[in-house]
């Protein structure tokens, strides 16, 4: 046996497993599938006679190679067109997000140019609130002076009255005639030429049963302090019988007569107020002098004038 024949020689266990035909007959294989022809086998050289040989088929292998060459071409243009659709899908996507983001910035740039406008005339307009704050505090200033000096005037020309209060009212009242017995009996007499005008002011509360108050203008400020001293006087030395109207000869029930310096109706408002606040802080003494309003809490401790509702604050 030559060396080409020993390389083709299989033994007989090996020979009966190969196929005799090729097996092309089989059931699995598809109708249309071409069978092997004798022509396609050849008999191995040698004593192994029995064993065949399929010869290739070169015409598959020419078809396997179109065959790639077609689906490589296929697989290029494929992605080809694949990359230029997603390049014209993300180019429009680009574009837009583009014009998106300008749209964006153009609108952000008007609103810090709104916003800077904006705060430019918050601050302008807080200057000028706090101007204006500092001026409505140097105005509310002035006008407290300016009202506290025309209410120290009113209470100026109110030097020369006195303020009499519980004289019934009469149709037939002859008020300068109470007046003067009103002198004759606290021992400070009063001519008729001492008084310069007499006469009723109206209720400061409409609702009140009260009679109206008398206010009677002496001829001076020296005046009005005596008949003030006098009736303080004569209420001292009379505690359990002070001045009333039975004191003045009016018929009805006995009812008490006051004799005050006539204040303004913001000092009578101060006078009420300091005497409830003095009465809740324990304050012995409150009065009136000159149309000032004093307090004092003990006979010994200092007076406090009460110029407005802040001093009252000081009745502690």
């Amino acid at each position: 046996m030559d060396a080409e024949s020993r390389i083709k020689w299989n033994c007989q266990q090996c020979r009966s497993k190969l196929p005799k035909t090729g097996n092309s007959n089989t059931p699995v294989r598809a109708a249309n599938h071409p069978i092997a022809s004798r022509e396609d086998c050849i008999l191995s050289p040698g004593e192994d006679s029995s064993v065949t040989m399929r010869i290739k088929n070169k015409c598959s292998k020419c078809h396997s190679s179109d065959s790639c060459v077609a689906e490589d071409r296929l697989r290029i243009i494929i992605k080809q067109e694949i990359t230029d659709t997603i390049k014209s899908l993300v180019s429009e996507h680009l574009a837009n997000l583009n014009h998106q983001v300008s749209e964006f910035q153009e609108s952000l740039s008007f609103l810090s140019k709104q916003y800077d406008a904006l705060i430019l005339s918050v601050n302008e307009k807080s200057e000028t609130i706090n101007k204006l704050v500092s001026k409505n505090e140097k105005l509310t200033s002035q006008v407290k002076n300016l009202t506290d000096r025309l209410g120290q005037i009113e209470q100026n020309m109110r030097v020369c009255n006195v303020e009499i209060t519980g004289i019934p009212e009469h149709k037939s009242e002859n008020l300068l005639n109470t007046v003067q017995q009103l002198g004759r009996i606290v021992e400070s007499p009063i001519s008729e030429s001492d008084i310069l005008h007499v006469t009723r002011i109206a209720k400061l509360n409409k609702e009140s049963n009260r009679p109206r108050s008398v206010i009677v203008k002496l001829r001076s400020q020296r005046h009005r302090d005596e008949l003030l001293a006098a009736v303080t006087r004569y209420n001292k030395k009379n505690k359990d019988k002070k001045l009333s109207t039975e004191h003045l000869g009016l018929g009805g029930r006995r009812e008490p007569i006051f004799v005050s310096e006539h204040l303004t109706l913001k000092n009578k408002q101060l006078h009420a107020a300091a005497r409830k606040k003095a009465k809740e802080a324990g304050f012995k003494f409150v009065w009136i002098r000159d149309g000032r309003i004093l307090a004092r809490k003990s006979e010994q401790s200092h007076a406090i004038h009460i110029k407005d509702d802040e001093g009252l604050k000081l009745l502690l």
